[in-house]
């Protein structure tokens, strides 16, 4: 009799990654990822800079289209009259903002910061620029801020010795360093539109900068600042409130393309008690107060290597932040009579 055997069937174990297998996958997937992530952030950055110069265009165009209705283009603020206002505030029926020009209140201004002048306005900020989609503290109210500016020429601060050689500067009644100022017309511009800068970014708060203000708590800047010192970041609102730092919203060619000030004011250490305080140094206001005005009117960015500016014509290009010094100085004047040097 013949016997039947069953074969049992034998299940084999599935086949696994060993630990020096999944080691060398991790290493691999982390390559990929270091390999991809600058790409990334390059296309990334690419795409904000198209973006900002974007921005540049609509501003450089509603500008164009307010001095086609007036004859003129905004002064960077109008200041004494019965009508107060500013560049940025002038523009906004140019970039699709009407309704909220439509509520301003020109005659009486500080109320706009209780809500208007805090609106978040992209057209106005820089998408690569961190931290600049929160209104700041000023004067009792809320205000937005923006990333660009207008060309104040060759010093815009302070405005009472400013020499008003770029496109634009305080206008009206009060305006400074003379009174009764009036907006730059296209005629006015004899360099050319194509070789005169129109409008530039610029770097929104400046730790170093603001540190001074200890020193102005301290009492230990002389004489006392005049105007008033305040924020550097209260110099980047669009809708600046009246009062002696109501020039905000201007860039100019005092330094290189991404001056910054490049120390801060701290007292000296102190002792513990019983100890005598050590009194802080002074701070001359004739040595720091050039360093400051030059700092508000800078040209800077978070891209790399440069900045984006508009020209008088409305064209917008990227400039390099090797860009000499006199070469800025040469672009920002509105009718210097100079040669646009090679390396604009």
């Amino acid at each position: 009799m013949r016997s039947h055997h069953h074969r049992v069937g034998v299940i084999t174990p599935a086949a696994a990654f060993t630990l020096i297998e999944l080691l060398v996958v991790i290493a691999i997937i982390a390559i990929l990822i270091g390999l991809l992530l600058p790409a990334v952030q390059k296309v990334r950055e690419a795409a904000s800079r198209m973006r900002c110069q974007n921005n540049l265009k609509q501003i450089a165009l509603g500008l164009h289209n307010y001095h086609d209705s007036i004859g003129r283009f905004p002064g960077v603020v109008d200041q004494g009259g019965p009508r107060y206002t500013s560049m940025f505030v002038e523009l906004l029926p140019y970039i699709e903002q009407n309704p909220l020009y439509q509520q301003w209140d020109f005659s009486n201004p500080v109320t706009n910061g209780a809500g208007r002048a805090g609106t978040i306005i992209s057209t106005y900020l820089c998408p690569s620029h961190p931290a600049v989609n929160i209104p700041v503290a000023l004067g009792g109210g809320q205000y937005a801020l923006t990333t660009y500016g207008g060309n104040g020429g060759t010093r815009p601060f302070p405005p009472m010795l400013s020499p008003c050689d770029g496109v634009f500067y305080i206008t009206g009644p009060s305006s400074q360093p003379h009174a009764g100022q009036t907006g730059v017309t296209l005629l006015g511009i004899t360099d050319g539109t194509s070789n005169t800068l129109f409008l530039g970014e610029k770097m929104v708060g400046d730790p170093n900068l603001d540190s001074y203000f200890g020193a102005l708590g301290a009492g230990v800047i002389t004489p006392t600042p005049d105007p008033p010192m305040q924020l550097e970041s209260t110099y980047s609102v669009w809708a600046p409130p009246p009062g002696p730092n109501a020039s905000a919203g201007l860039i100019g060619s005092t330094v290189t393309i991404g001056y910054t000030m490049g120390t801060g004011w701290s007292p000296p250490a102190q002792l513990p008690p019983p100890s005598t305080p050590i009194p802080p140094p002074p701070v001359p206001w004739g040595t720091l107060g050039p360093l400051w005005w030059a700092r508000l009117g800078a040209l800077g960015s978070y891209h790399t290597n440069g900045v984006n500016v508009a020209m008088a014509d409305a064209s917008v290009r990227f400039v390099t932040g090797s860009t000499s010094l006199p070469t800025l100085q040469i672009v920002s004047t509105r009718s210097g009579g100079e040669v646009t040097p090679s390396d604009w």
